[in-house]
């Protein structure tokens, strides 16, 4: 399991007068949600969380920020941008921001940040299923997506918990996902409802 010394977060600025196009076609939630901010995972044609990212408008473009930017998103979008009217401003971002106590607070309050796993490995229905809209219509990975959430084929679920000492024996092929003071992220096999 992994452990972060430092985030590596990046803003990305989308503008042009096709970023909400843009957007929309990429992330899993609906951007036509957005007020203040929006929370969306962006995903890999398989399905798998690959970035997630908090999104606000600002006039002429929509801010992306990614606490943890593990793979290069700015690289990512300019694949898609390519076929797009948008422009990508990379700006500097305080790191400080999504240190140690920003990833303490997500923790203590259960929210899983994405960014802290492993990219690539995780379905967004084992962590937060709120980030997806299944009723949006197209975006990367959403047939797979759609497939696990109606068929309810998820059989793990990523949660948070606290112990005083790293536990030696998990219960059912639970495994850490990353751990800091007593907080460990685990995967759990999902115990069905009867």
């Amino acid at each position: 399991y992994m452990q972060i010394e430092t985030l590596n977060p990046t803003k990305i600025k989308v503008s042009g007068k096709e970023r909400f196009d843009f957007l929309q076609n990429i992330i899993t939630n609906d951007l036509n949600k957005l007020e203040e901010e929006l929370f969306s995972y962006i995903l890999t044609p398989q399905g798998k969380i690959l970035y997630e990212i908090i999104i606000t408008n600002s006039k002429e473009s929509y801010d992306l920020v990614c606490t943890n930017d593990q793979n290069d998103l700015a690289t990512y979008l300019k694949k898609y941008a390519s076929l797009s009217d948008v422009d990508l401003h990379i700006e500097n971002i305080d790191a400080t921001e999504y240190d140690e106590k920003y990833i303490l607070n997500q923790l203590s309050s259960g929210n899983i940040d994405a960014n802290l796993l492993k990219h690539s490995s995780l379905l967004p229905s084992e962590i937060n299923d709120e980030l997806v809209d299944y009723s949006k219509g197209c975006f990367v990975g959403q047939e797979v997506v759609s497939r696990i959430k109606h068929r309810q084929l998820n059989k793990k679920k990523v949660t948070v918990k606290v112990f005083e000492e790293k536990p030696q024996n998990l219960p059912n092929n639970s495994e850490i996902l990353f751990q800091l003071n007593n907080y460990f992220i685990l995967r759990e096999p999902v115990v069905p409802e009867k």
